[in-house]
């Protein structure tokens, strides 16, 4: 019974090699990820894509990476500070009066593109992606437990190249109001002729937002109109809530039709015995399965544990063979 136990032992270990890893979780997207979809957004709306500045990206970080570290969304930072305390704390705008407009967001495994057009479709957020006075832009992204949380910045500064803006001696700074894009207001449909109820996408609709007004669960839209969280919808774009009305064939069903059995009256001394049918062993087939061995794959990193474990083995096998010889002996 020795002699089986290397073999034990290796099998063991060939099995536990070939189980399936756990599940790794997707790497989340960087800043500089975060900020070309950003500027998608923007030249999409007809504007001009922000110039990244170092200050804002440092802020933008340390914002995300305090709500990483605290597992909260929020916008305010270590100490209580703001987005602009923070932008100026890192150097943004080098002592000029500065605008900063920040957006953050928040979730398990998020996308950028999640935040963008599910997230920050409301008007204070548009605000800060598509503010035609902005120039500047600053990202960052952390991570804790699959929870992502990503910051974005935008703005400029007094004396900024292409600002506009120049301070006077003295004078006290008031920055220009900036005229943002407005959000469509929800126009509930009706139903068509054939029973479909279509919403047409408004400037600024998510669908979220969508699936609210029509008080519908998102999950529903989403299959009905094969898209994710992840798709993304333009103005003019038809969200189909509700299918039109297939019509269905029905017809009345017949009543089932029993056949009586009549029944047998027995008088007594006339009763007719039946023997018994002999049962009869019927060959039940059962199907049997093939199994597949499944390949053992061995990556680069368990080859040593391999071959240590093979030769450790090995080595057993030999002592105990030998140890059989010198008995006999």
């Amino acid at each position: 019974m020795k002699k089986w136990i290397p073999f034990l032992l290796l099998g063991l270990i060939l099995f536990s090699l070939s189980l399936d890893s756990p599940p790794k979780s997707l790497p989340a997207e960087d800043a500089f990820t975060v900020v070309a979809a950003v500027n998608a957004f923007r030249t999409a709306n007809g504007l001009p894509a922000l110039q990244i500045d170092n200050s804002l990206m440092a802020a933008a970080q340390a914002q995300s990476d305090h709500q990483a570290t605290i597992r909260q969304v929020t916008h305010m930072g270590a100490g209580g500070t703001n987005a602009t305390q923070r932008a100026i704390a890192y150097g943004f705008g080098g002592g000029a009066h500065v605008l900063v407009s920040e957006n953050i967001a928040g979730g398990i495994n998020l996308t950028i593109n999640q935040a963008i057009y599910q997230y920050w479709q409301d008007s204070l957020h548009l605000q800060t992606m598509l503010n035609p006075a902005a120039l500047y832009i600053g990202a960052g992204v952390g991570v804790a437990d699959n929870y992502v949380y990503i910051t974005v910045d935008t703005g400029y500064y007094v004396g900024a190249p292409g600002s506009g803006a120049q301070a006077a001696p003295g004078a006290t700074y008031a920055p220009p109001a900036a005229s943002g894009p407005a959000t469509d207001p929800f126009i509930v449909s009706t139903p068509r002729e054939d029973g479909a109820l279509i919403h047409v996408v408004g400037y600024g609709q998510s669908l979220i937002g969508i699936a609210n007004t029509y008080k519908v669960q998102v999950a529903e839209v989403l299959e009905l109109n094969g898209l994710t969280l992840d798709s993304i919808i333009y103005p003019g774009d038809e969200i189909v809530i509700q299918p039109s009305h297939t019509p269905t064939l029905t017809g009345t069903p017949e009543p089932a039709t029993t056949t009586p059995t009549p029944s047998s009256t027995m008088t007594p001394g006339d009763e007719t015995r039946t023997p018994r049918a002999t049962p009869t062993a019927r060959n039940t087939a059962t199907a049997s399965a093939t199994l597949t061995p499944t390949p053992i794959v061995i990556s680069p990193e368990q080859e040593p544990v391999v071959v240590a474990a093979v030769l450790i083995s090995l080595g057993v096998f030999l002592v105990v063979v030998f140890s059989s010889l010198l008995k006999r002996n």
